[in-house]
């Protein structure tokens, strides 16, 4: 696990969340500190010495790493270079307001170009009983099932499966049946009920308490809605790595949109496009 800790604010909910999550699921952990503030002596700082000391008492393998960037570059950098199963981060900020206004939080731009998942920490929470697993097309990646799974078992914490149909489809007869007993959905030879099925059943098939959770409107609009109503501790969803493009570095995603609003940890899992 990468935790990240650039001195500022936004880096204590992720460092007091990271920290605990490293516990539980017993990792080894590597604290990189973005180091570029002016006439600092080289070196590690006292509270990222502290932070590795206690992950140390706790019994985990823990290093220190500073890197004299600023924490966007030092983290899209260091994770070129190094293979981690996990990197926590805060909501990252832009010092400059009309980069922020373009472009939005530099988390953003780590969440674009790193490979490995990302949990974006923007507030501590004490506990982790439950975690909301978003689907973009009723299917959930292997890799987002696999890690879901690992955290919700070590947490003891209870898993709901969502999935939100988009507007422009609610015209289709199909959303009917969906939303008056997606229990029935379930058991039927469909995409969508195998998808559905595949996920809840690899998830029980781990001892983990699984339910489904199925809306239709704005995408983002019900996740949000679907986040305060259940109360979750964690939101986890899959994105798409895919090349840079114009559109991409200036437009919100789905995913961008969802780690900036939830208020919460966001857990996002990268993949590639699944072939149809």
């Amino acid at each position: 696990m990468l935790l990240c800790n650039d001195g500022s604010p936004t880096s204590e909910p992720a460092i007091a969340f990271g920290s605990r999550f490293a516990v539980l699921l017993q990792a080894q952990v590597t604290v990189l500190e973005a180091a570029v503030w002016p006439n600092r002596e080289p070196g590690v700082s006292r509270p990222t010495t502290d932070l590795c000391a206690s992950l140390t008492a706790a019994g985990l393998n823990c290093k220190t790493i500073v890197r004299s960037e600023i924490p966007r570059q030092a983290i899209v950098n260091h994770a070129a270079q190094e293979l981690y199963d996990l990197i926590v981060i805060g909501l990252l900020r832009r010092g400059n307001w009309l980069r922020h206004w373009l472009r939005g939080p530099s988390t953003r731009r780590v969440l674009q170009r790193v490979i490995a998942p990302v949990l974006v920490v923007p507030s501590d929470r004490p506990v982790l009983r439950r975690i909301l697993l978003c689907s973009g097309d009723l299917w959930y990646p292997a890799e987002t099932i696999q890690l879901v799974g690992q955290i919700a078992r070590a947490a003891g914490a209870e898993v709901t499966l969502l999935y939100v149909i988009p507007q422009p489809l609610l015209h289709y007869p199909v959303l009917r049946e969906i939303e008056d007993a997606w229990g029935s959905l379930l058991q039927t030879d469909t995409l969508q009920g195998r998808n559905l099925k595949a996920g809840r059943d690899t998830l029980r098939g781990l001892g983990i308490e699984t339910g489904i959770s199925l809306r239709h409107g704005p995408v983002v609009e019900q996740i949000m809605a679907e986040i305060r109503e259940g109360e979750y501790d964690l939101v986890a969803l899959g994105s798409t790595y895919v090349a840079q493009s114009l559109y991409r570095y200036f437009v919100r995603s789905i995913t961008d949109l969802v780690v900036e609003q939830a208020g919460r940890p966001v857990l996002v899992v990268r993949h590639y496009e699944r072939q149809r």
